[in-house]
């Protein structure tokens, strides 16, 4: 039971194989369309949600801390 299986064959005669070594391209590429987009780091504060849809959250999450309010003071004068 000592034994795993990792699914990969032996590797003989090398101790570094495919699987070890990173691509380091991939990395480059991804690290250049990550810096090459400019659009979001402008303005990082614009909202893309409709501000109804925040009011009605924000109501939502005031509604819910009320109502637990009120089930704590009942719980605690109890």
């Amino acid at each position: 039971m000592s034994e795993r299986d990792t699914g990969y064959p032996a590797s003989s005669g090398s101790s570094a194989s495919s699987y070890d070594s990173p691509d380091v391209s991939r990395s480059t590429a991804e690290f250049r369309a990550f810096a090459s987009r400019s659009g979001e780091a402008e303005s990082p504060w614009k909202m893309r949600a409709p501000g109804r849809k925040v009011a009605l959250l924000a109501l939502i999450v005031i509604v819910v801390a009320v109502v637990l309010a009120i089930i704590a003071v009942n719980v605690l004068s109890s």
